[in-house]
């Protein structure tokens, strides 16, 4: 999909998220989803408005444009924005750089749905030093997630064969007449 910036016209960003919509209706309730990206989007530090949406630690005061349309996003489908959960030093919170190196701002972000799994997030921070040939920072974000296994598959415990029945002769030859049997089919 294609995102926007602050000064593309009104009717494609809502194009854009309508379709970010649509897509997240399409997947199952039970799959976990994170949302990552350059949504050109500043998440200001008014946590308050959105509780359980965003953190404490924004790099910015106020939201612009896109941000606040992030912000709806996430706060109807239960997103939660990693970006601004943990504390960092204003360097490692910036994500792009503008050309002439003066201005670096917070724009790209990791979202992950759902407060059953905001736990699993265990961290998000952007790494100024990678070389990835982008204006903008690498952001990495850890993920710890424990899932259960299904039991209801497994397969049958294993069986320990009967050696006391290799004493008897006659069981040998027949389990050896069945065994050359079994290999002679084979091409």
């Amino acid at each position: 999909m294609l995102l926007y910036t602050e000064v593309s016209c009104d009717s494609d960003k809502d194009e854009f998220y309508q379709q970010l919509e649509d897509t997240f209706a399409g997947l199952p309730s039970y799959d976990i989803k994170l949302l990552l990206g350059d949504f050109n989007a500043r998440i200001g530090t008014d946590f308050s408005s959105y509780p359980g949406i965003i953190g404490k630690h924004s790099l910015h005061s106020s939201a612009n444009d896109n941000g606040v349309r992030m912000l709806d996003f996430c706060s109807m489908n239960q997103l939660t924005i990693g970006r601004t959960l943990f504390e960092h030093r204003n360097i490692h919170k910036g994500t792009w750089r503008s050309p002439d190196g003066r201005t670096v701002t917070q724009i790209d972000h990791m979202c992950i749905i759902s407060t059953r799994w905001n736990h699993s997030l265990l961290d998000v921070r952007s790494f100024r030093g990678a070389d990835i040939g982008s204006d903008h920072y690498l952001v990495r974000g850890f993920l710890k997630i424990k899932l259960k296994s299904n039991r209801a598959h497994k397969t049958a415990s294993f069986k320990a064969p009967a050696l006391e029945k290799l004493r008897d002769q006659s069981k040998v030859l027949e389990y050896n007449v069945a065994l050359s049997n079994r290999f002679s089919a084979l091409p």
